[in-house]
């Protein structure tokens, strides 16, 4: 099958919703060089099901998988990076691998997120990511949609035959 055929299959499965269309999009995201720590604040304004994903390079030769630290929680900071590492300390610790994804499961409208990650291992990328909302099913047309507009189409035919008679 050729790569054009392949690419209309795809499109045709996909929009008639047989297919996933796109597993996740990223929303916020950071690098963090070596020895150096990062952070993402974000308010969520998409709900759905969430991860925190770790990418990038190892660079301890006996653990070239090992990344850093990090933690996360659900919260406001607005004190800076004081407060931020202080927030931190009460949240979710985890080691980051190389390709960790942690399911956060799903977040509603209007929830700070706030994660942080020490780049202990090596250089990472901390992304975070929503599974893409699919579209909502078309609302099926009534089964007594069409029986109505034949009654209707009916009594206006019966109508002009009174009329011209």
């Amino acid at each position: 099958m050729t790569t054009a055929l392949k690419a209309a299959a795809l499109a045709a499965v996909t929009s008639l919703g047989l297919g996933h269309a796109a597993d996740a999009a990223t929303v916020a995201s950071v690098d963090v060089p070596w020895t150096q720590f990062g952070a993402i604040v974000h308010e969520i304004n998409q709900a759905g099901d969430y991860t925190l994903d770790f990418s990038g390079k190892g660079r301890l030769w006996f653990s070239p998988n090992y990344l850093g630290s990090a933690a996360y929680v659900f919260a406001e900071v607005d004190g800076g990076i004081g407060q931020l590492i202080e927030t931190l300390g009460g949240g979710v610790k985890l080691t980051a691998m190389k390709t960790t994804s942690v399911d956060l499961g799903y977040l509603g409208l209007g929830l700070d997120f706030v994660a942080g990650i020490w780049a202990l291992g090596g250089d990472v990328r901390m992304s975070l990511n929503v599974e893409d909302v699919p579209a909502p099913a078309p609302v099926p047309l009534p089964a007594t949609l069409p029986l109505l507009a034949a009654a209707v189409g009916a009594a206006g035919l019966l109508a002009r035959r009174r009329k011209h008679a």
